[in-house]
């Protein structure tokens, strides 16, 4: 065999060589490319499965905290504690509106409101009830009553909601706490579903 077929033969293999290389490191990198989708796949499926299982956590803490200010079964008497709640450090005196979910132009619900707390500047306790029915169909908010500190007084606003005021002689460090009891046609009442207004205003 001469030297040149000796030549040609290697190179001839050298290139088969080559294109055998060619093709396992396309296989490689189509391996590899696979496992990477593969795994890019699981930990996407494992994220969403980690997001789902810490939002149905937070839920069900959230769920336990309002079922902890909910004292009863959902019917009447019914009790919720804490559903709003007030705090200022400012001075002077003002008043505190307490703006119920009714209208008087869309609801018939009585209502039975408990207010307590701190008037610190004064050094007087704060402790009132308000309970009536804000009436739609007589268009009036009647059979009420205010009973406690504070001057109590329950009104319709301009906006025909049901708010309950009450007047507070000095605001500093002044601490209200709101609890709600389902009554008649009255309904349970939750956090958010009162607001606690601040106003020099005698009403709103």
């Amino acid at each position: 065999m001469s030297l040149e077929q000796d030549i040609a033969n290697v190179v001839s293999a050298a290139e088969q060589l080559t294109g055998i290389v060619d093709t396992k490191i396309e296989d490689i990198n189509s391996t590899v490319n696979n496992k990477v989708a593969e795994m890019n796949s699981q930990v996407a499926v494992k994220r969403n499965e980690i997001d789902t299982t810490i939002s149905q956590q937070v839920q069900r803490v959230d769920n336990a905290l309002e079922n902890k200010q909910i004292l009863g079964d959902g019917g009447r008497g019914t009790r919720s504690i804490d559903i709003a709640r007030f705090f200022t450090a400012t001075v002077g005196a003002t008043y505190i509106h307490i703006k119920l979910p009714y209208k008087l132009d869309r609801d018939n619900r009585m209502y039975h409101i408990k207010v307590s707390g701190y008037e610190f500047h004064k050094a007087k306790l704060v402790d009132t009830t308000f309970v009536g029915y804000c009436y739609k169909n007589g268009n009036i908010l009647g059979f009420k009553q205010e009973l406690g500190t504070h001057e109590p007084f329950s009104y319709v606003g301009s906006d025909n909601h049901v708010y309950l005021r009450l007047t507070i002689e000095d605001k500093y460090y002044l601490n209200l706490s709101v609890d709600s009891m389902y009554i008649g046609n009255g309904m349970v009442l939750k956090p958010g579903d009162i607001a606690m207004i601040e106003s020099t205003e005698l009403q709103l």
